[in-house]
């Protein structure tokens, strides 16, 4: 199984710095099966606010433990914390990306306004996707090509006029979105339960390590979330649980200048030694040979 990986727009430009962004705010893309910005089966916890558009082939991935099917003409949309899981793509694969951090919405009423408005509607219905039609679709295009190119300009007022451009989208976005017909799909017990650990998992995994607090949340015995999660994902509570806590830590450990103990205080042990001995135990290393192997 593959390496949980932070996806955010920083690590994402490191990689790519060529791409269209302002800072590491705001970055819009094209991608194909032969220029993805992730590996096959990679597996990310996201720290952005996502907007995708297939525009050609089709993408089978899973979301917080949910199995989502992606065609062209359909667009994927999300907020931070979620877990995405990549099963399979077609080697026709085409796509648009808009990634959006918190610090460019959340300062604009308007803008953050809609964002929320968008995020509560797809928790709503329960749905990250919205199948639009060829005309929107293609108008959906033009929108994000037009903001590349403002992206790659020197206007002299880019984050305001990125800002507008940004909600004018996404309204276009909560507009379709209204006129969508919401099928219920069945969703068992099993599912449902999955589903909602992984969205209190993604929330409280830096200070809840108990599978006690999940089951309590939950209203379930621990024997029985236990069972549901080994079967449906492979994984116990605690090794996923763990999972995102190294994830977290590699992170901490390679993008900042926080000590060891400060890594620690901020992933829920009490203790610096608590941690170095759960770190050394899944990576075979201490956090500041870690930190000497990646050259940081």
């Amino acid at each position: 199984m593959s390496e949980l990986r932070t996806y955010d727009n920083a690590q994402l430009l490191h990689h790519w710095p060529q791409l269209p962004h302002l800072d590491d705010e705001v970055v819009c893309f094209v991608g194909n099966f032969d220029n993805r910005r992730y590996p096959h089966n990679e597996r990310y916890f996201n720290r952005e606010l996502m907007l995708v558009l297939l525009t050609a082939g089709h993408s089978e991935i899973r979301l917080n433990g949910r199995p989502v099917s992606l065609s062209a003409g359909t667009v994927l949309l999300h907020g931070p914390d979620y877990l995405t899981d990549h099963r399979s793509l077609s080697s026709d694969l085409e796509y648009m990306a808009l990634s959006l951090s918190e610090s460019l919405w959340a300062e604009e009423p308007a803008l953050s306004r809609i964002v929320a408005q968008l995020l509560l509607t797809m928790r709503r219905d329960d749905d990250c996707t919205l199948r639009l039609s060829p005309y929107a679709a293609e108008h959906l295009r033009s929108e994000l090509e037009a903001l590349m190119s403002l992206l790659d300009s020197d206007h002299r007022f880019l984050r305001r006029r990125v800002q507008v451009h940004c909600e004018a989208l996404l309204l276009d976005v909560a507009d379709w979105l209204s006129h969508k017909t919401v099928v219920r799909e069945h969703v068992s017990r099993r599912d449902r339960l999955l589903r909602e650990f992984h969205a209190l998992a993604t929330k409280y995994f830096r200070e809840e390590h108990s599978v006690g607090f999940y089951a309590d949340r939950l209203a379930v015995s621990r024997q029985y979330l236990t069972r549901v999660l080994r079967a449906e994902t492979g994984r116990s509570v605690n090794e996923i649980l763990s999972e995102l806590q190294l994830m977290e830590a590699r992170n901490l450990l390679l993008t900042t200048t926080l000590q060891v103990g400060e890594v620690a205080a901020q992933l829920g042990f009490g203790d610096a030694a608590v941690f170095c001995k759960f770190f050394r135990r899944h990576v075979g290393c201490t956090p500041l040979a870690f930190r000497r192997s990646r050259g940081v």
